[in-house]
């Protein structure tokens, strides 16, 4: 826009322009930047985040029972599956907050909620931080035996070689243990020994736990 008859802009017109300009800057410097492309590394720390307190529940159940063994003795399932259970999930929520502070994390993230605490599960559904360190805690105390199958010479180190024939012998491979019953849910292949009538029979043996196939 310009003068009547003089081909030079309007300075008024000019002005407003540069009002409407200073009024937005504030807003326009306030306004939050949005990335069209999100950083991959906000999208890959989420999920390893999950991966990682899952794998976090599973140690920490591997060292409750480290500990249980070599301050009471006995099997995994212990003469109380109930109890043991409790047992083993108590010491493996204090081993996974130990863990936590030890790489400087509080408990902050796993009680999230008002009025909940770091050992209540009424926000799992809320929290999945909490919820994957439940789960690889329900995960190792129902598998556990599974990798004593796998690795024996390993866990005869670790625990005792008596301890881990009882797991050996009174369990399967592929199931998944639950209150002293083990449920087999991959069977395994089996090679039938000849069974020799006439042998003399040995003396009395454990009760075996029930072995229940799904």
């Amino acid at each position: 826009m310009s003068g009547q008859g003089t081909g030079t802009p309007d300075r008024g017109f000019q002005n407003r322009i540069n009002r409407v300009q200073e009024l937005r800057a504030p807003i326009e410097a306030a306004r939050p930047r949005v990335d069209v492309l999100p950083d991959w590394r906000e999208n890959v720390r989420y999920p390893a985040t999950l991966v990682g307190m899952a794998l976090l529940g599973m140690l920490a159940v591997f060292i409750a029972r480290f500990v249980r063994f070599h301050l009471i003795g006995g099997t995994l399932s212990g003469d109380a599956p109930d109890i043991t259970m409790l047992i083993d999930a108590g010491l493996a929520a204090l081993a996974g907050l130990m863990i936590l502070a030890a790489f400087g994390l509080t408990a902050r993230q796993l009680s999230r909620g008002e009025g909940q605490g770091v050992f209540s599960l009424k926000t799992l559904g809320e929290n999945s931080v909490k919820a994957a360190l439940v789960a690889g805690i329900a995960i190792m105390i129902g598998t556990m035996q599974n990798m004593v199958h796998s690795m024996p010479s390993v866990f005869k180190l670790v625990f005792s070689e008596e301890w881990t024939e009882d797991v050996v012998t009174y369990s399967e491979p592929g199931s998944i243990y639950f209150r002293g019953n083990y449920y087999v849910v991959l069977p395994q292949a089996e090679d039938a020994a000849p069974v020799d009538a006439d042998a003399p029979e040995e003396g009395e043996k454990k009760a075996l736990p029930k072995v229940r196939r799904l």
